[in-house]
């Protein structure tokens, strides 16, 4: 699986006759013209590249072969560009022992499996100018940065954005998960697909703990409504591309893209969901990259598994309906925006943003290694879900908010924001398929510092959480209100129905549609208010009497026909 990447950095076409590939062992005469930007591949097996790559390389070693053995030792070796017996470019690893012209200082270390690839252009003939996490057959896509009308929104106070974002797509839906259990956003894909527009979902194949009987439910009843499903695996012996994937993005209509921080799970996707993080990019040559990422996740390499329908899932759980007040509101600005893909150039992006920046405050999952060490010397304030023993952090506490966790991933400079799927340590930078987005703006500042600001202080509040459950009767229930609360008032379609200090009560109500609004006082007479809709179904299960009515009143009539002939 050996094979050499050339790749054409100048604006200009370059004509390749006197270049050669080497060794020092065997010599490959490179042919034909190279364009501005281009990469040709050139591999020891044509077939074991398509396995792990999913396309041809430009050659075969062989079908270039000009003198001597052009092989790649395991253990160590050199490759060189070479024209007019001179090295143009050279790259040392292992335990080769080279010190010619164009290298200074040791070779690199390499493990099976994984390539060197350039940081960029700049070469100062060393070891800086080079990665060596990259796996093979991962992809290997430019920088992008545009000029961007985007909108910025917060879980779980507009978790309705990520719906609305879905809901106006009129042809396509490329979307990419780690997990995906929520039914109501399960639903939204399937209105979808019924009104025609193609569906395409990429998924984790392993995740921590397995695929929950929730993801199952959504992927069969997706795939039984025609959408297509897809698995990266990374068990049963195959290679992996990425350790996960970890990134949570939509692509809509090729025009937009959003970039979350929250998988459309159940837990974390409501209105006491996760405390996370979305950006909506209207951008047309933005919304086109991220497609290309998306299809090359999904080629057909030997780590993707296509969803044929062997799931076999249960009933569906008749979940009771959360509400809580919502504080923040999105924002909708232009700005100049970069895209942070992992691992392709994630680790790159990273420390640049992290040298960019006078202070930073975090507030994530959590931070380690080697990003706590980046940053901790610049941050004023860290807010985890998971403190790092040994440093000064705070752990969020979602009971003040009615938040589940903590599960976003933001990093707040003094200029710019960077947030998205990755979680910042070295593993989710360098291992698992991530997307996330540098905003470069004073207004996406000041807009997570407000909500930093509210969830660093984690001030006891009053806020409402009306919770109902639909069966027989509506069960409606306030008790888990924040605040000192002194009394509830419920209210169905306008009329108060309950006041009182229990926050409790079952209602019996007609088929339909009605309103149920819960109000909150404390003792210094402030309110806080949330409203819900909810809709009572017919009661359609089979009543014996109407059953014994009937027979009765058969006989009756068949006695009457028997008595008078």
């Amino acid at each position: 699986m050996d094979y050499v990447c050339i790749v054409n950095p100048s604006n200009y076409k370059v004509n390749l006759s006197g270049y050669f590939l080497t060794d020092f062992e065997g010599y490959l005469k490179l042919k034909g013209t190279i364009a501005p930007h281009e990469k040709l591949y050139v591999a020891e097996n044509k077939s074991s590249f398509l396995k792990f790559f999913g396309f041809l390389p430009t050659w075969e070693y062989d079908e270039l072969k000009f003198n001597g053995t052009f092989s790649l030792a395991n253990a160590g070796d050199e490759v060189a560009i070479w024209k007019d017996n001179s090295v143009v470019d050279i790259v040392t690893y292992g335990n080769s022992n080279y010190h010619g012209y164009g290298w200074h200082g040791s070779s690199i270390n390499i493990t099976q499996g994984h390539i060197l690839r350039r940081i960029g252009t700049v070469d100062t003939n060393t070891s800086e100018d080079w990665t060596n996490y990259h796996r093979i057959g991962q992809s290997d896509f430019s920088e992008i940065s545009e000029k961007s009308n985007i909108e910025i929104f917060t879980y779980p106070d507009d978790y309705e954005e990520l719906f609305r974002f879905v809901k106006n797509a009129k042809r396509e839906l490329c979307m990419e998960f780690y997990t995906f259990s929520s039914e109501k956003f399960e639903n939204e894909i399937e209105e979808k697909l019924k009104e025609g527009v193609q569906v395409k979902i990429l998924l984790e194949g392993s995740p921590v703990g397995g695929i929950s009987e929730g993801e199952k439910r959504a992927v069969e009843n997706i795939y039984e409504h025609g959408g297509e499903i897809y698995f990266m695996e990374n068990d049963n012996g195959r290679h992996n591309r990425y350790s996960f994937v970890h990134s949570k993005f939509i692509v809509r209509d090729n025009s937009s893209l959003l970039i979350s921080t929250e998988n459309p799970d159940e837990k974390s996707i409501s209105p006491c969901g996760n405390r996370g993080f979305g950006v909506i990019v209207r951008d047309e040559k933005v919304a086109e990259y991220a497609l290309r990422v998306f299809h090359d996740d999904i080629k057909e390499v030997q780590d993707i598994v296509k969803y044929g329908g062997w799931f076999h899932v249960g009933e569906e759980e008749n979940m009771p309906i959360e509400v809580r007040d919502r504080e923040f509101k999105p924002i909708n600005l232009t700005s100049p925006i970069s895209l942070v893909l992992a691992p392709d150039y994630s680790l790159q992006k990273f420390d640049e943003f992290v040298s960019s920046e006078r202070r930073i405050d975090v507030e994530a999952l959590y931070i380690k290694d080697y990003a706590l060490n980046k940053i901790y010397p610049k941050s004023r304030r860290i807010l985890v879900q998971y403190p790092q023993d040994g440093y000064s952090m705070k752990e969020f506490n979602g009971e003040k908010e009615l938040i589940n966790i903590l599960h976003g991933k933001a990093l707040i400079g003094n200029s710019s924001v960077f947030v998205g799927s990755i979680n910042f340590c070295y593993y989710s930078l360098t291992k698992n398929r991530e997307l996330s987005i540098i905003v470069h703006s004073q207004k996406a500042v000041n807009y997570f510092e407000k909500i930093m600001n509210v969830d660093w202080e984690q001030k006891e509040k009053l806020l409402a959480l009306l919770k109902v459950h639909v069966s027989k009767s509506i069960v409606v229930d306030m008790r888990n209100s924040t605040g000192e609360v002194s009394e509830y008032r419920i209210y169905m379609d306008n009329k108060l129905i309950y006041q009182g200090h229990g926050g409790f009560v079952k209602i019996s109500a007609t088929p339909g549609r009605h309103l149920i609004k819960g109000e909150i006082v404390d003792k210094n007479g402030n309110t806080d208010e949330v409203s819900a809709e909810i809709y009572v179904p017919h009661n359609e299960s089979f009543d014996i009497r109407i059953f014994l009515f009937f027979i009765i009143f058969a006989v009756f009539l068949y006695k009457v026909w028997k008595d008078h002939g």
